[in-house]
Parts: C-alpha cells; structure tokens; sequence
C-alpha cells in the first residue's frame, strides 16, 4: 500500500492503518542485536503490507529497517536532510530530501498513522518528545509505541514516571506512552490498532499546555 502524506491541516485526522513511521538511530556503531531489532521490525511491517516511513538513511538501524522491510517486498518511504544525502538509501520507493530538520520532521509525522521508537540518540529523542507533545495537545491520536529492547529507555521512562510523581505531568499524558519490551509486543499493539475502527481525536485544546 502506498501512504500518502496528509495535506496540511489533516494532521489530525487518524485513517485506518496504513503505514508506519519509525524513529531509530542512524550510528554504524551500533550493536548487533539492536540491528537484529531494527531487521525484525522492518520485516513484521512489510508482512502486514504496511507502509515503512522513516529518516532515509541507509546506515544503522535506520539502514536495518529498511533492507529488511525492503527484502520481505514492504514498500518503504524516506526523508532525509539534505546535509545527509551522503548516507541516503538507494533503494526506496520513495524519498523525500529537505533542506531543515522542521521539514523533516513534519514530513515523517504526517506520513505516519502510528509510530514506533527503536533505540537510538539525540534526534530519536528529540522526535520522540515532538510526537508526545502533539499528542498531548490533542494534535493527533495516533499510537505511539517505544519499544524498550533490554531496558535501552528505562531511565527514560524511570525520569517520566519521576515527572508524574512530581505532579509536572499528569497520568493521562504518561499513559499516551505505550512501552513494549519488544518488537513481537510493538507489532501486535499495532495489529489490534489496525482491527479497530478509527477515531475521531478531540480538536487541540491551547489549555492541554499545562503538563
């Protein structure tokens, strides 16, 4: 299936699923077996015949995720900095090269119906805590899912909980925060999202800004 990108101002509209944005480190240091993380996700959204969105790169997990996908006939879609054109895959369906991170970003969260987060650095963070804000601000309802391989995000998530204790975040928000153990556990969340009938978000509220 192709997943086209939501005209500007759909960005809460939440479709049946279709595809996929993930978020994942682009490193060529990166450990064997969150590669294997990577090769197995890629390959469980292309069986379903979901569309794979995310950052372009062909190194990394982003890389692994990718080829995988790529190898089991998934249809994947790319957008990439163009300071990093050096490092974009050859092999996609499509890509989409922008000049600024905004760009970026916009494109890889308006591409996606749902999102899932892999281990990874600063910019994986960055995007994780963008698509968690929006979803705080009622901007979309899409499911977001950080799969926790080995406890990579558990000080993570031990610093959220923290928040929450400390009356800065509300429960309701942390809950909006779905952490798996897995990629087996990511990929059925996403199979019962995908059974269900879509959902018409809340219109944004400028007061949700309080945490």
């Amino acid at each position: 299936m192709v997943a086209n990108a939501p005209e500007h101002g759909d960005e809460r509209e939440v479709p049946h699923l279709r595809s996929v944005t993930v978020y994942a480190a682009s490193s060529t240091r990166a450990p064997d077996d969150l590669l294997e993380v990577a090769r197995a996700l890629g390959w469980g959204l292309a069986e379903r015949d979901w569309t794979l969105v995310y950052g372009g790169a062909r190194i990394g997990l982003m890389g692994a995720l990718a080829d995988a996908a790529l190898a089991a006939g998934g249809r994947v879609e790319g957008v990439i900095l163009d300071t990093f054109a050096r490092v974009a895959h050859a092999g996609l369906h499509e890509l989409e090269t922008v000049s600024d991170m905004r760009s970026r970003k916009a494109g890889l969260a308006h591409r996606g119906d749902a999102y899932v987060v892999l281990p990874g650095g600063f910019g994986t963070l960055e995007e994780l805590s963008e698509i968690l804000v929006e979803r705080q601000l009622g901007m979309h309802e899409r499911p977001l899912l950080l799969v926790d391989h080995r406890g990579f995000w558990a000080p993570l998530v031990a610093q959220i909980d923290r928040m929450v204790e400390l009356d800065l975040v509300k429960p309701r928000y942390r809950d909006m925060l779905a952490v798996v153990p897995d990629v087996r556990d990511a990929l059925d969340r996403l199979d019962a999202y995908a059974a269900a009938a879509p959902v018409q978000p809340a219109t944004a509220d400028p007061g949700k800004l309080e945490s």
